[in-house]
């Protein structure tokens, strides 16, 4: 979200029917007429200004696309982030606190992953079926609890469909954050190995618990 002060007119507007009302009262042909008119001016404008302070908006900005240099990861990520849109919109049309704060949670994990893979293009197939069955569903779903939700009725087919949606969001969250998870593989695959080597190498070296001291001991007494 992008902040964007806008400021009220009035101030200006009063301005000017300050000086409209002051020509048709007052002389207005000596420096001290203008001089006093200005000083005036000044005065509404901090006044009107006290009273009417600027709006802060909040504009939403379009998410630039994607540019890994791989077409088809490009292409996975725009539309993950276009449905992304579309899941915190429904974030802003469900009211109910608990729902809204598992569509939060849900929405975060999504930007992650997309995030992940537009540094890592080469993940890009790995999120394929969470892109074109997971999120979509899980959308759809969401979309079904909002249209009944706006019903404000609590009729037994109605309530028993949204208690579904419920309690399946917290299972689809765990489900996402797997995900996630999953794209960590090969670098934690890769630390482990780098941690495993380290230690050995330090163990060979006699850098490591009993031995490091040993063998100061050793370099002390050549």
């Amino acid at each position: 979200m992008r902040k964007i002060t806008q400021k009220s007119a009035l101030p200006v507007y009063s301005i000017a029917a300050l000086w409209l009302l002051w020509a048709s009262f007052f002389p207005l042909y000596r420096i001290w007429h203008f001089m006093l008119v200005i000083l005036f001016s000044v005065v509404v404008y901090i006044s009107v200004s006290r009273l009417c302070p600027p709006k802060i908006i909040l504009v939403k900005e379009q998410p630039k696309p994607a540019d890994t240099g791989n077409r088809d990861a490009d292409a996975l990520i725009d539309a993950g982030r276009s449905r992304l849109e579309r899941l915190n919109r429904l974030d802003e049309e469900i009211s109910d606190e608990k729902v809204s704060a598992q569509i939060a949670r849900i929405a975060g994990v999504c930007g992650k992953i997309f995030d992940y893979v537009e540094q890592n293009p080469k993940k890009a197939p790995q999120i394929r079926l969470f892109l074109n069955y997971y999120l979509p569903t899980t959308i759809k779903l969401l979309e079904s609890y909002s249209r009944m939700a706006g019903q404000k009725i609590s009729g037994e087919n109605i309530s028993s469909a949204m208690r579904g949606v419920e309690g399946i969001l917290s299972t689809i969250g765990d489900a996402f954050e797997k995900q996630l998870d999953h794209l960590f593989a090969d670098e934690a695959l890769d630390i482990s190995t780098d941690i495993t080597v380290l230690e050995g190498m330090m163990a060979r070296e006699g850098l490591t618990g009993d031995d490091f001291g040993q063998k100061t001991q050793q370099e002390r007494k050549q």
